[in-house]
């Protein structure tokens, strides 16, 4: 067996300088990965010692010297409180992670000193020529072999300091638009779940999946649009919080919708309602769930052949387009009005880091 030494968080803050990449934390923002972290952590569904790899990562780049504590990490509750606003959109990007910034260098967030982190975990693999617009890379635990082969489970995306005239023309206010981030559809395609039940490997005990908190998003799930958005300026929710609060739609000019396959009757209400809606991924909104807090769980009400195998779309939605889900090249893009908005004829998630006219369309609708 390969055993893996793990290291002090004094021995990391020193060795992540170099392995981490020199991009500013102001031009990279930050990655979605700890937004997802932190917004979890707020609402109750992940503890505090799992925050920690987020908070090394922000004083590492900000060069930081990071206050140990024996016992676990401190974070104090008025960090938690405002963590909560920034996740409702009630408090702007810049201003909350200047804040995490500031506990971070005021010692008042305190990282265990019994912490234990593999630092070769976080080195970056960088992909050359995937995409003009954005530093592309992986870090090395997030590869995985497939058949023989080792790919990256998840890819990350930065800002490039050689694009700001392009990003000026692509970046959007917080406020401006939100985008829904497709966590019960991430939760419904992991396996076995779902699609196992739907290829008669496994009865309906499958069709009630966990919520999906913190595993990386893919391909079913529009993993490379979020982080785009993320990077662009765009505010980003759950599902969850659509469900929770529908009238948090309201807040914002523009929604956008990327493959949310499954939701809840409360969401697909809540987007069907508002006036300004852009459908970047076909076959969203195809097939309806409920979801249960106390126990993190989604279970599948309506559609997909289910109950019946004559049920399509669960909703019964007129604008179903899910057959076009399936142009994934995206050759020929283009948008088809709606009664509440705008679709997109293709799935742009190969397209979506490198092509800008597809994101300036997506800024000026």
């Amino acid at each position: 067996m390969m055993h893996i030494k793990l290291i002090s968080i004094a021995t990391i803050l020193l060795l992540l300088c170099v392995t981490f990449s020199s991009t500013a934390f102001a031009e990279t923002k930050v990655p979605y990965w700890i937004i997802q972290n932190l917004r979890w952590w707020a609402n109750d569904k992940i503890p505090a010692a799992q925050l920690e790899s987020s908070l090394l990562w922000i004083g590492v780049r900000e060069k930081i010297k990071i206050t140990l504590v024996d016992g676990p990490s401190q974070i104090p509750d008025a960090i938690k409180k405002d963590t909560k606003k920034w996740n409702l959109g009630e408090v702007s990007d810049a201003d909350f992670f200047n804040k995490i910034k500031a506990g971070l260098k005021d010692g008042s967030i305190k990282i265990s000193s019994k912490s234990k982190f593999n630092i070769s975990d976080y080195k970056e693999h960088e992909f050359s020529g995937h995409s003009p617009l954005f530093r592309t890379f992986a870090y090395k635990k997030d590869f995985i072999i497939v058949n023989g082969e080792k790919i990256p489970r998840d890819i990350q995306f930065e800002l490039r300091s050689n694009q700001t005239e392009t990003y000026k023309r692509l970046m959007v206010s917080e406020k401006d638009a939100v985008v829904i981030v497709p966590i019960f559809t991430k939760s419904a395609y992991d396996e076995p779940g779902f699609y196992t039940y739907y290829r008669g490997e496994c009865d309906t005990k499958c069709l009630t999946k966990q919520i999906k908190y913190t595993t990386p998003h893919g391909y079913s799930s529009s993993s490379n649009a979020i982080k785009v958005f993320n990077l662009l300026g765009y505010h980003t929710i759950t599902d969850v919080a659509v469900d929770s609060n529908p009238k948090i739609l309201s807040k914002y000019k523009k929604v956008i919708v990327l493959h949310n396959e499954y939701v809840t009757q409360t969401e697909f209400d809540a987007i069907t309602s508002h006036p300004r809606v852009l459908y970047l991924y076909p076959n969203a909104l195809y097939a309806k769930v409920s979801a249960n807090y106390q126990t993190d769980t989604i279970t599948l009400v309506r559609g997909h052949h289910y109950p019946t195998s004559a049920v399509g779309n669960g909703f019964d939605w007129k604008f179903d387009n899910s057959k076009l889900e399936y142009d994934t090249t995206c050759k020929k893009w283009s948008f088809t009005k709606i009664k509440n908005g705008k679709m997109l004829n293709c799935y742009p998630e190969h397209i979506i880091f490198s092509d800008v006219e597809l994101l300036k369309a997506i800024k000026d609708y």
